[in-house]
């Protein structure tokens, strides 16, 4: 089957874009920008350029670049279109990658209602009350139709599916009431899952410490929002759970709720650049004639249905997809904006109306964004660029949120607050030529259909995720797979014997028989992989998708030689009996063998028998066990220049503080500098640095600092 529910697999989100000409779309604002970063070389800042290291610079460049890679490597995906199991689907000519290239443009936003718009389109004949209150709740008077581009098969519950799954507008809300039932707050958010994903990666203290902050929840703990019985196979720490307690459903008390970040299965800036990318693609108006590809307003969802991007009927796709799609055919080349993002604007507070004669607009708190940005050559954006929000009286007035109305109407749900502001997507463009037009996205023949890469995953992470059922309003479970991320995981150079699972689609493997198993490969030969299982029949929401569909998933143990270049690889996968098709890009990410100082014998995935030996060598970076000692510089694997004999409890006592120490089972060995592995061992080779290990003298390894890269073979 094909993956299209919303967009060519990884496709479904929002944007819009301008270009410098005299003609525009409506809803839109244009400005002049020219987005060079310091020195010239571009990098994508964070969402509304948000610091969430503002007192470590060292960590707010880290996460940065971690962010600009994981950015990169959507736009790449979108960029590619989807060669395997579909037709006019090319790779896009007028959409750019700012990283690649970054001429002068000028910046466009789109903007569009945060009210859910497909709940009064399945649902014509509901009151406002009735689909305000289906907005905030999720329960839904009827089932709807499985395709709403063409003829339904069946109608089935409401979609998408998950704890606030219906709230697709690139808006999701949580609401807080008192023990009378009235509303006393009101949380929005906008912010993308991948963000959040990226920041814990490089610190999870700091995601609790947000939590706790925005949400003004101090009982919030790491194990809350940790994932269960999953470590990550790079920092040994937990793992996120992006469903968990503190940002699930549409209803946030002192003991669960909350809206930290985006959950419906659709709402992923990676399927944002991929709508964003297919609205690209020219398509003959109509289909199977030639000369016209222009796209009237009224016809943006039968442009979105010929695609197949995004969700009809939204207020969002339509509009989005089709003003990009306008632009290309005025000749122009789009991307998104930096810093690519979902944004929301500013209630329009007219209609309300609070207690006393208050002015309803001072309940309304920015928690995170800001309401002007400026390009990285310092023109102002156009919009807001808010990524989070709170509507609240003080508790000093007296009275709540539920005693003021708009437009008269008393605010009884968080949708009548979400129904007075707009979304927004910021967009730029240069001038270009106009590409030739495509007829619509169709199926192609079989010896034309290939196995298309989906995503890829460590094999605990994709068993726990996939096994971890989500309830919802409609009572339809979706597995927490589906709210998984493309962030690709991380291994390091010498694993190997890395077990992890491709998911994919079309692909003719059956469980049980390895005669029809795919060959799964890498662009690059250093990186190998042995299918060993095959599990047919998962069902999941690729991220990016309204509904889940059925993939096959393919376990296989991955191995990286030495020189294997590092960055971002991409994975083919191929049927028996087929050609090699098109590599998924950026689905793995090698790095080389980081050992972070404040992480307790760091994992490399370098398995040895006992008749194996390897050479550990330091190449770079400095560390330290202890920022009071060595009059606080950081030094190398050697560890503190002044001998420093580490002491009982310590990772390897009587040799010096700060060196690098190995493990093989149970044997503990120093490194230093340098080494070959005693023979005689096996088992995973783990690393640490020599310092307390339980605490018994001080803060043990919460104060180390730096890290360390060493080459293993």
């Amino acid at each position: 089957m094909v993956f299209v529910f919303d967009a060519h697999l990884y496709y479904h989100k929002i944007k819009n874009t301008m270009s410098p000409i005299s003609k525009k779309p409506a809803n839109t604002q244009v400005k002049k920008t020219n987005a060079k970063s310091a020195g010239g070389t571009f990098q994508f800042r964070t969402p509304a350029n948000i610091q969430d290291f503002p007192n470590d610079a060292a960590k707010q460049a880290e996460l940065r670049q971690l962010w600009n890679s994981n950015l990169n490597g959507f736009t790449r995906q979108g960029m590619q279109s989807n060669p395997w199991n579909s037709t006019n689907t090319p790779p896009t000519t007028n959409y750019y990658n700012p990283i690649d290239n970054n001429p002068p443009s000028s910046a466009a936003n789109v903007q569009w209602s945060a009210f859910p718009g497909r709940l009064a389109y399945n649902f014509p004949s509901a009151t406002q009350s009735q689909l305000n209150q289906m907005a905030d709740t999720g329960v839904m008077p009827a089932p709807i139709s499985n395709n709403p581009c063409g003829t339904a098969t069946q109608n089935i519950p409401y979609y998408p599916y998950g704890p606030r799954g219906w709230q697709d507008e690139y808006c999701e809300w949580a609401v807080t009431r008192n023990a009378q039932g009235q509303i006393i707050r009101i949380d929005f958010t906008c912010e993308n899952p991948e963000y959040w994903n990226s920041l814990w990666i490089c610190d999870p203290n700091k995601v609790v410490t947000l939590y706790q902050t925005i949400l003004g929840k101090p009982q919030i703990t790491l194990a809350d929002l940790s994932l269960p019985g999953v470590t990550d196979p790079i920092t040994q720490g937990p793992v996120y759970n992006p469903l968990n307690k503190w940002n699930s459903g549409p209803v946030s008390n002192d003991t669960q709720g909350g809206a930290i970040h985006l959950t419906s299965t659709p709402n992923t800036i990676q399927t944002e650049i991929g709508l964003a990318t297919a609205a690209t693609v020219q398509r003959n108006n109509p289909p199977g004639t030639t000369g016209n590809t222009s796209w009237p307003s009224s016809q943006y969802n039968n442009l979105l249905c010929d695609a197949q991007y995004g969700q009809k009927n939204r207020n969002s796709d339509p509009n989005i997809g089709g003003t990009v799609n306008s632009f290309v055919t005025m000749a122009n080349v789009v991307t998104l904006a930096d810093p690519p993002g979902l944004y929301i604007q500013m209630p329009n507070f007219s209609t309300y109306v609070a207690p006393n004669g208050d002015d309803p607009s001072q309940f309304w708190t920015i928690k995170r964004g800001s309401l002007t940005l400026n390009s990285q050559d310092g023109s102002q954006l156009p919009g807001n660029f808010i990524l989070h929000a709170v509507f609240e009286v003080p508790a000093s007035k007296g009275y709540t949120v539920s005693d003021i109305s708009i437009g008269g109407v008393p605010i009884t749900w968080g949708s009548q607050v979400a129904a007075t502001f707009k979304m927004q997507i910021v967009a730029s463009a240069y001038a270009g030529t106009k590409p030739q037009g495509y007829d619509a996205v169709g199926s192609p023949t079989p010896a034309n259909t290939f196995a298309q890469p989906l995503q890829l995953f460590y094999a605990d992470y994709f068993n726990a995720m996939y096994k971890t059922m989500v309830p919802n309003p409609v009572n339809n479970p979706i597995s927490l797979l589906s709210n998984s991320t493309f962030i690709p995981p991380v291994i390091f150079r010498s694993n190997n014997g890395a077990k992890m699972v491709v998911t994919c689609a079309t692909c003719t493997a059956v469980a049980g028989n390895p005669a029809t198993w795919p060959k799964v490969s890498f662009d690059d030969p250093g990186i190998t992989a042995v299918v060993t299982s095959v599990q047919n029949n998962i069902n999941y929401a690729v991220p990016g998708n309204s509904m889940p569909g059925t993939s096959t998933a393919i376990f296989i143990t991955v191995s990286v030689a030495l020189n294997t270049a590092l960055g971002a690889r991409s994975v083919y996968v191929t049927n028996p009996g087929q050609a090699m098709s098109a590599a998924m890009p950026a689905l793995l990410m090698v790095a080389p063998t980081t050992v972070q100082a404040n992480i307790k014998w760091q994992k490399t995935g370098v398995n040895l028998t006992a008749s194996q030996t390897v050479n550990i060598t330091y190449l770079s970076g400095l560390w330290t066990a202890n920022p009071n000692d060595n009059n606080g510089q950081l030094y190398n694997a050697n560890g503190n220049p002044t001998f420093i004999p580490a002491k009982p409890g310590y990772t390897m006592p009587g040799q010096n503080e700060g060196a690098l120490i190995g493990k093989i089972g149970n044997t503990v060995f120093l490194v230093g500098m340098g080494v070959t592995t005693p023979s005689g061992l096996s088992g995973e080779l783990e690393l640490c640095i020599n310092d307390d290990l339980n605490g018994i003298y001080g803060p043990g390894f919460k104060d180390n600092k730096g890290s360390i890269v060493v080459q293993i073979g």
